[in-house]
């Protein structure tokens, strides 16, 4: 028997182009990264590195773009906006990262002082480009910063309509008032539509398909995006990034084969080029990859899933580079410390609750997130290790004291009464355990639909339903199965939950189409799958 104090926290982590001008306006495409019309008054020879700095920028990849501008400077020092460029990418706005010391340095090369690098600037359009970002790096609070650069890039959009980067980096200027872990919804549809309306022009245009994908990430609007993440990885395919983004689409609305595709992709596209760059394997994309697994994971590909997880340095470094830091708030809850151990330690806590092997977790001490501490309380209920799952509900309470900020105390608030609902379920207390069971899943349902991997990492709608029909109430499972996938589409542990508890609930026509939507979405799945018989004898007992 262990004791309440068994469960240590390794690990708290809560999610937590001077000389002579080139003004046309053609459009200027790049190898694998996109096309976009952006006329400036830089010479000729800075134009490849110049475009191509913006173009990178456009697709995250903030490291690249600073090189690419900082040749276009070696080639012509006089360039303005090549030095606009660099100032720029040291803000990372959807990151929510900037680093005002280099950016002012930047534009200090071009000149000492505003009115200095103003009058380097030849054009007014030109010159509205370097003033927005003189706003952004000026002095002062950062959201009155990023509210008057984005202020200045509506003066700037308007002024020019027919000036498509104005118009995209004005669309993701709006996003970037957005403080963290909040949603706005009439701003990001604001963005979307200007983002969505510059695509339309171009398709190729890799920031117009990125903001749109960022615009409509909110768990509502993922529809609204489909055509943008369709197009996306093939506009930049040489980027990480922007082969991932599709997937912030794709996996809201259960879209598993394509959104694993996207982050298959971007894996990959993370590896090699951190290879050709000279990087460690601390340089590859593990946002992506934790989503690949997730996505493995509903399609039942546990085997798959699994085998990820030791791709993963067991180290406590941080995640790094591009999207590497790109540690989005998935439930709208605030950002925090993340770790490529952390990462690894929720892939575990992941692949134990969505396989049910329990067993996995029997006997570990410790724990390094509130994922896996989580996790360790489920698994030690289904083990009906009682010392372990106190231990277990001890650690959660002291979750829910720590916890940064409102969303994250509810997260650790519902996973307290799920834990704690099993736990009381186990000892006999039927009514009070399903009674602290529907609390979590109605606390779950007034938060915010998920904007990827839902959290806590078992749905509490999802497990209510399962407790349900575990006690003979069917109809009831039913109806709270439908509710889960109605906030978390296409979930293969809510859509095999549902096509059990309908052909319980004799409601034969509801059980067939789930079983089979299942068996579809499981086309790829382990051979050996308990989920495959139960689909399968759900349809042959239908039969007439």
């Amino acid at each position: 028997m262990y004791s309440r104090r068994a469960l240590r926290p390794r690990r708290w982590i809560f999610f937590v182009l001077a000389a002579g001008f080139s003004l046309a306006a053609t459009l200027v495409s790049q190898p694998l990264l996109g096309r976009i019309s952006f006329p400036n008054s830089g010479s000729q020879a800075a134009q490849g590195p110049f475009i191509r700095g913006v173009l990178l920028l456009h697709s995250f990849e903030y490291d690249d773009a600073i090189a690419a501008f900082r040749e276009a400077q070696r080639i012509d020092p006089g360039f303005a906006l090549a030095y606009w460029g660099e100032a720029l990418s040291y803000n990372q706005p959807l990151w929510y990262n900037e680093n005002v010391e280099k950016a002012r340095a930047a534009l200090a090369r071009l000149a000492p002082t505003p009115a200095a690098r103003q009058a380097k600037t030849p054009t007014a359009r030109e010159k509205g480009y370097l003033d927005a970002v003189e706003k952004l790096f000026a002095t002062g609070a950062k959201s009155a910063r990023d509210q008057a650069y984005a202020d200045r890039m509506a003066q700037l959009s308007r002024a020019n309509p027919q000036d498509d980067e104005a118009a995209v980096l004005y669309a993701l200027a709006l996003l970037g008032t957005i403080p963290s872990g909040q949603r706005n919804l009439p701003v990001s549809l604001k963005a979307g539509e200007i983002a969505a309306a510059v695509l339309k022009r171009n398709p190729q245009h890799p920031g117009a398909a990125h903001t749109v994908l960022h615009a409509y990430d909110d768990g509502e609007h993922a529809a609204m995006a489909l055509e943008a993440a369709r197009i996306y990885a093939k506009i930049a395919p040489a980027s990480s990034h922007a082969r991932h983004m599709p997937s912030h689409a794709f996996l809201p609305l259960g879209r598993w084969d394509e959104a694993a595709t996207s982050d298959e992709a971007a894996w990959q596209t993370s590896i090699d080029l951190a290879k050709a760059k000279g990087l460690s394997a601390a340089q590859y994309d593990f946002h992506a990859l934790g989503w690949l697994q997730y996505e493995y994971l509903q399609q039942g590909r546990f085997a798959k899933a699994e085998s990820l997880i030791a791709l993963v340095p067991s180290a406590p470094s941080p995640l790094s580079s591009a999207a590497h830091q790109h540690v989005e708030s998935e439930i709208g809850r605030g950002f925090g410390a993340v770790s490529l151990r952390g990462e690894r330690a929720s892939m575990r806590a992941r692949l134990v609750v969505e396989s049910g092997r329990w067993e996995l977790m029997k006997g570990q001490p410790s724990f390094d997130n509130v994922d896996e501490l989580f996790a360790l309380g489920l698994a030690s209920v289904k083990l009906n290790d009682r010392g372990r799952a106190e231990a277990a509900l001890e650690q959660l309470q002291k979750a829910r004291a720590a916890a940064p900020d409102a969303d994250n105390k509810r997260l650790a608030e519902i996973m307290y009464r799920q834990v704690g609902g099993l736990y009381q379920m186990m000892r006999g207390e039927k009514a009070e355990g399903l009674a602290a069971l529907e609390s979590a899943a109605g606390i779950e349902s007034e938060a915010p639909r998920p904007i990827a991997r839902p959290y806590p990492i078992k749905p509490a709608g999802e497990l209510y339903a399962e407790a349900l029909l575990a006690n003979g109430d069917a109809a009831g499972a039913v109806r709270a199965f439908q509710a889960s996938l109605t906030r978390i589409p296409r979930r293969a542990q809510s859509l095999i939950g549902l096509a059990r508890a309908a052909a319980a609930a004799k409601q034969p026509t509801l059980a067939t189409r789930t079983a089979q939507e299942f068996l579809e979405m499981w086309k790829q799945a382990d051979a050996a799958r308990p989920e495959l018989e139960q689909a399968r004898q759900i349809l042959k007992s239908a039969r007439p």
